[in-house]
């Protein structure tokens, strides 16, 4: 049988028909890198088991470059997401061209006897995320969960098998975004718990795809925003910056300067990305930087509050027990209580 990485290799080899380049190991993963001659950039995939495989491009082509998605197997499905720049899709005798723009979302799906053609054009950079499940395989193993969440999206999926080609363009979807984020932060290495990780993320983020894909063509609804695609991408760097820096007194001025944004727009991106208000946000990324700080280091409970850019620790006392059900005190007591156990 073969192991992850030889998989992932020869996924990426048959990739390089397309495009250009050498098949390397890099930090633990397989990457295709990019020949200088068809432009610049890498892939990189990494496979997992019962059928879930996923590639991360972050290219730019000299040329305009045409991959073929299917490989004659009838029982794939492909989720794609764009994070910069954009891409085209269409089946091969299809005069119908789609395009993926950024923040968007793509479902396909095709018979052995349709290819599906992803096309990439030159000189713009393309950052896609890209997984595809063999949904036979996928679903073996969850075959026993009765009711499970894989195996009802998968049922889903399979409803909507169409007997052609099948191409869905879903709506912009920032929650992805930020998952994609969290894969750059999780750097994929040989052991298990990274592994883990990195294959948690993979299945969070194609949950995503498959829970707005099962909203939007059921209820055939658009997500209700009235900002500009440019508005939504200040708001996401925003939120990046907040999360990186949860000590600045952020206000809503100095974000609205940042940004160049209003008041109100901000506010209502912030709605409309995390369900809350600038204010929310910025307490609620404080308290989960706190419980990081008690528990990876030693800093005692007023290091924590000044850390983290509170100015009252009686008032963050106060919203740490309603957010974690225990003071903070306690919390560092019961996590030193542990680590004596496990010693």
């Amino acid at each position: 049988m073969r192991t992850r990485k030889e998989r992932a290799k020869q996924e990426l080899e048959a990739l390089a028909m397309y495009i250009k380049g050498d098949v390397v190991h890099e930090d633990g993963v397989q990457v295709l890198n990019i020949a200088s001659a068809v432009g610049e950039g890498k892939v990189k995939c990494v496979c997992f088991d019962e059928g879930l495989i996923a590639l991360e491009f972050d290219i730019r082509l000299k040329e305009d470059h045409t991959v073929y998605l299917n490989h004659k197997k009838r029982d794939r499905a492909y989720f794609l997401y764009c994070l910069e720049g954009n891409c085209l899709h269409k089946f091969r005798g299809d005069e119908a061209v789609n395009k993926l723009e950024e923040l968007q979302t793509a479902v396909v799906s095709n018979t052995s006897n349709l290819l599906s053609e992803l096309l990439i054009r030159k000189e713009e950079r393309l950052i896609l995320n890209f997984i595809r499940i063999d949904k036979n395989k996928y679903v073996k193993k969850f075959k026993e969960d009765n009711g499970g969440i894989h195996s009802n999206m998968l049922a889903f999926l399979d409803s909507h098998e169409a007997n052609e080609g099948y191409f869905h363009l879903g709506k912009i979807n920032l929650e992805i975004a930020e998952l994609i984020k969290m894969l750059e932060k999780a750097k994929y290495v040989d052991d298990l718990s990274t592994l883990m990780q990195f294959e948690g993320i993979c299945q969070l983020i194609l949950a995503k795809q498959i829970a707005q894909f099962k909203f939007e063509l059921e209820f055939d609804k658009t997500q209700v925003t009235t900002l500009l695609k440019r508005e939504l991408k200040e708001i996401f760097e925003i939120v990046d910056f907040i999360e990186n820096y949860p000590e600045i007194q952020h206000s809503i001025r100095t974000l609205c300067e940042k940004s160049g944004l209003s008041a109100a727009k901000l506010q209502q991106g912030f709605r409309f990305m995390r369900n809350m208000t600038v204010g929310e946000f910025i307490r609620d990324t404080r308290l989960k930087k706190a419980e990081l700080y008690l528990r990876t280091t030693d800093m005692n409970i007023s290091e924590v509050v000044y850390a983290i850019g509170f100015t009252s620790r009686s008032y963050f006392c106060k919203i740490f027990k309603l957010k974690y059900r225990c003071s903070p005190k306690r919390y560092k007591q019961n996590l030193l209580r542990s680590e004596m156990k496990s010693a």
